[in-house]
């Protein structure tokens, strides 16, 4: 079998992607949760706002 590197894979993302697997499902939800509440609310901020985030 040959490793992810030799797959073409980026391994960084490779092994963020089994992080996220081997993470609790409603873990995994909440975090994704608010990571899209803070990125909604970053895009609706005033420019200088969102900048200083």
């Amino acid at each position: 079998m040959l490793a992810p590197r030799a797959r073409g894979f980026d391994v960084k993302i490779f092994n963020e992607i089994i992080k996220l697997r081997k993470e609790d499902k409603n873990e995994r939800d909440e975090r994704e949760s608010l990571l899209d509440l803070y990125m909604r609310a970053m895009e609706t901020a005033p420019p200088e706002q969102a900048k200083a985030a």
